[in-house]
């Protein structure tokens, strides 16, 4: 199977092993680039907004939800100002760590498709494609949906762009991140506890999904396109020792592994929680 790793796990990761798929739809067009973007929501607008809410756009149904990161270790709020100052900073075309004062990487930022930066929480866009009950349907359906491409030959030569979860279901190519982030994104629509998971599989950086449930850890390989059913079960974390896990987020959190990279346990002390980002909702 297809791996795709980036060029430094420092910066984290550029990019791995190719996999190409003759049909696919094109997101380089810049039309399908503005489906969706991380730190929106679409909503109606309420009669009377709250001072100092964010200004509409020009449809005057989107907002901008600027989110404050909470910062675990140290009992810091950066204010959505300043989050949004250091976001807006950043135009490197890879995913950049967010680090503080020392204690590790506190969250990470990624380019989009329109090639601004966003917090990684921010790609899970809260998107739900259409409800379903079976726990395992949204893995078997990514598989038959969406074709693995990596970023430079879907994107002109850039070497990463992450789609939000929503663009992601939307689009029919995608590498690993993009996959992730729809199946986990699906997945805690359901209420269940998905995490993406960034790392390293066989040497190349890896973003995979981890779902915790009823005391059980599965590792969920989201590009995997082969043997998978409606119901099929989902395997157990622990027999996979291929993959190295270096940070997990959902929508809000995010973690960073402390202790043995080769640790096949996605819970427990050796993985600390680094940060919150909270979206401030309009009433």
């Amino acid at each position: 199977m297809s791996r795709d790793g980036w060029t430094s796990l420092a910066l984290f990761f550029s990019i791995c092993f190719l996999l190409f798929f003759n049909s696919f739809t094109d997101t380089t067009n810049p039309v399908l680039s503005q489906l969706a973007r991380p730190g929106a929501s679409n909503f109606r607008a309420p009669e009377n907004l709250p001072r100092g809410a964010p200004s509409t756009t020009k449809d005057n149904y989107i907002y901008d939800k600027k989110g404050a990161l909470y910062i675990i270790p140290i009992d810091k709020r950066l204010l959505p100002e300043k989050l949004a100052a250091e976001l807006a900073g950043r135009k490197q075309g890879h995913v950049v760590p967010f680090g503080y004062r020392g204690i590790g990487t506190i969250n990470m930022s990624a380019p989009s498709t329109s090639r601004a930066h966003y917090l990684v929480n921010e790609y899970l866009e809260g998107y739900e494609p259409y409800p379903v009950k079976n726990i395992m349907e949204p893995l078997y359906v990514i598989s038959q949906r969406k074709q693995y491409q990596l970023d430079a030959r879907q994107y002109s030569g850039r070497q990463e762009v992450w789609q939000t979860s929503r663009e992601a279901y939307r689009f029919s190519r995608g590498d690993c991140e993009d996959h992730a982030l729809l199946l986990a994104d699906w997945l805690i629509a359901m209420e269940e506890d998905a995490r993406v998971v960034l790392g390293e599989y066989r040497g190349g950086g890896h973003a995979w999904v981890v779902l915790l449930k009823d005391g059980k850890e599965y590792l969920l390989e989201a590009t995997k396109k082969k043997g998978l059913s409606r119901s099929k079960p989902y395997p157990i974390a622990a027999l996979h020792k291929d993959y190295q896990p270096v940070y997990m987020f959902n929508r809000s959190e995010f973690w960073e592994n402390i202790g043995s990279k080769y640790t096949r346990s996605y819970q427990g002390d050796h993985w600390q929680k680094q940060s919150q980002y909270d979206v401030p909702t309009l009433l």
